[in-house]
């Protein structure tokens, strides 16, 4: 029984943590854009609207998100670790 516990502890402390990864890319993206491109609000916020579409394509169509950002730009966003499982 506590092993069950401590794993029900440690898989919330995950989710916890998970649930703060996608707001800090967000962070990071738009503060790049504005300090590298000199984007302000509108131009941001725009952009994130059109990611937000690309979630939900990817959600509703189960396309690999990392295979189309490779294959559409060439930027390849995957460490080595999960390219590998890819």
């Amino acid at each position: 029984m506590n092993k069950n516990k401590a794993f029900i502890n440690q898989w919330k402390r995950i989710e916890q943590q998970a649930s703060l990864i996608t707001p800090k890319v967000y962070a990071s993206v738009a503060l790049a854009l504005h300090r590298k491109c000199g984007w302000g609000y509108q131009r941001i916020n725009d952009l994130f609207v059109v990611s937000q579409h690309i979630w939900n394509e990817c959600v509703d169509t189960g396309a690999d998100m990392i295979k189309m950002c490779e294959a559409e730009t060439g930027i390849t966003v995957a460490n080595e670790v999960n390219r590998k499982e890819i």
